[in-house]
């Protein structure tokens, strides 16, 4: 089964321009952000224009998903936790709803993966095909970046749905051979 990095195209340039939520959650949680740090709603800060483009998927400090995205998500796997944050752009009186996904995290790397100096983000992704067990979206365990990969079932879902803002990035899966 193919599975893809999902990333946000950084072909749209005019989106929403969000304040740090680092205002809001600690620096040194974001690695392992979890539903519980979040309480409450957030409100994020943001700037926007008429023409601003609010995309499906966002690539922040943390991932945000538009209400669509998060129920397509949701049908994918009914057990992961959102939680809600709300953009708010104060100069045009705009509340926009987004959400923070929390799924799994899986400990799914090939030893030919390759990892930066200190081992927190993850230069080349390499899947190891024994580990999969058909998931069907999953977090990337250990790394510091919230690396979100979808099996082809649902990135060809996403492309059906015409969402915005989504770049899909085929990943080596290889097995591991025993001697």
């Amino acid at each position: 089964m193919d599975y893809f990095l999902l990333k946000q195209d950084m072909r749209y340039t005019d989106i929403p321009r969000l304040e740090p939520i680092t205002q809001q959650i600690p620096v040194w949680k974001l690695p392992h952000l979890q539903p519980d740090d979040i309480k409450e709603p957030l409100g994020l800060y943001m700037r926007s224009g008429e023409d601003t483009e609010f995309l499906d998927y966002m690539e922040e400090a943390v991932p945000l998903l538009s209400d669509r995205m998060m129920k397509l998500w949701a049908l994918y796997d009914p057990a992961m936790t959102f939680r809600i944050t709300v953009l708010m752009d104060q100069e045009r009186m705009l509340q926009v709803p987004y959400y923070i996904p929390f799924p799994t995290a899986a400990d799914v790397l090939h030893p030919d993966s390759e990892w930066n100096q200190d081992h927190s983000m993850l230069k080349q992704i390499v899947l190891d095909a024994d580990k999969l067990q058909q998931r069907r979206i999953f977090r990337i365990a250990g790394s510091s970046r919230p690396e979100i990969v979808v099996r082809l079932d649902m990135a060809e879902s996403i492309l059906r749905r015409d969402m915005t803002g989504i770049r899909l990035e085929r990943l080596a899966v290889h097995a591991v051979q025993y001697r």
